[in-house]
C-alpha cells in the first residue's frame, strides 16, 4: 500500500494579511490605552502644579500678612514711643524752666 500524506494548501499571503490585521488591532488598542494613560498623567501633573502654585500663593499671602501686621505693630509702637518721648520732653522742659530760679537762689548763698 502506498503511503498517502495529507496535503494542506496554505495561502501565505492570507496568513500574512491576518497576522498584520491582528498586529494592527493590538497597536490600535494599545494606542488608545497609551493615550488614556498619558491623558491621566497630564491631568494629574496639571493638578499637582496647580496645587503647588496655590500653596506658594498661600505662603506668600501669609508672609505678606505677617509683614503687614508687623508694620502695623511698629506703627503703633512708634506712636507710643513718640508719645512717651513728648511726655519726657515736656517734663524736661518743666525741670529746665525751674533750673534758673534755683540757680539764682543758690547764687545768692555764695560768699562774695
Amino acid at each position: 500500500m502506498p503511503i498517502r500524506g495529507d496535503v494542506y494548501d496554505i495561502d501565505l499571503k492570507e496568513t500574512a494579511r491576518l497576522i498584520q490585521q491582528k498586529i494592527d488591532e493590538q497597536v490600535s488598542r494599545n494606542q488608545h490605552l497609551l493615550e488614556r494613560v498619558i491623558d491621566k498623567q497630564v491631568a494629574k501633573d496639571f493638578k499637582d502644579a496647580e496645587q503647588q502654585i496655590n500653596a506658594y500663593m498661600n505662603r506668600f499671602k501669609e508672609q505678606f500678612d505677617c509683614v503687614l501686621r508687623e508694620r502695623e505693630t511698629r506703627e503703633t509702637e512708634k506712636e507710643q514711643i513718640l508719645a512717651t518721648v513728648e511726655a519726657q520732653k515736656a517734663k524736661l522742659n518743666k525741670y529746665l524752666s525751674e533750673f534758673p530760679p534755683i540757680q539764682a537762689s543758690l547764687n545768692t548763698w555764695k560768699p562774695v
